[in-house]
């Protein structure tokens, strides 16, 4: 075997790897398992939302203590999230990977349902995620979440934590 055969081979198993680590992630998040979810990002993992799910909350987050915070309070009144992935598209880098995704739920306090599409580009490094821009449609939560989402997301935690 050549030493690029080796490599190509190797990265593949890598990229493998990490197409079923950020499945497992978005199956824990889904399912509201926190402790599993957060044991999928490194500690001091990058979240960005280039466009904001809803006004007032931070664009980017460090760490994965943070962005659980966050995620597990923006998403307590929901029912969980069915995630359903449409492609997950490898990149010649194997610790990063693209992955279009939908989700399904229910907010409870409008009595509406719930269903978007996402875009995410995802880095790994040390068998963990360590970046994720995730690109979301503000607007069907906003048709989901009506009168509550303009409502400041400091009333669930607070937000000077989440910006260190």
């Amino acid at each position: 075997m050549t030493r690029e055969s080796t490599t190509a081979v190797s990265d593949q198993a890598l990229r493998d790897t990490h197409r079923e680590l950020f499945v497992r992630m978005l199956g824990h998040l889904g399912r509201k398992e926190f402790d599993s979810f957060q044991a999928c990002l490194s500690e001091d993992v990058v979240q960005e939302w280039p466009y904001l799910p809803v006004p007032n909350m931070p664009s980017r987050l460090v760490g994965s203590l943070a962005l659980r915070t966050l995620i597990e309070a923006g998403t307590a009144p929901f029912e969980p999230y069915a995630y359903d992935i449409h492609t997950i598209h490898p990149m010649l880098d194997p610790n990063v990977l693209i992955a279009e995704y939908s989700s399904n739920s229910f907010y409870h306090p409008t009595q509406q349902p719930y269903a978007n599409q996402y875009l995410s580009i995802v880095r790994f490094a040390g068998g963990k995620i360590c970046y994720w821009r995730e690109y979301v449609n503000p607007l069907i939560i906003k048709e989901a979440l009506l009168d509550d989402f303009n409502k400041p997301v400091d009333g669930v935690y607070n937000a000077a934590d989440l910006q260190r």
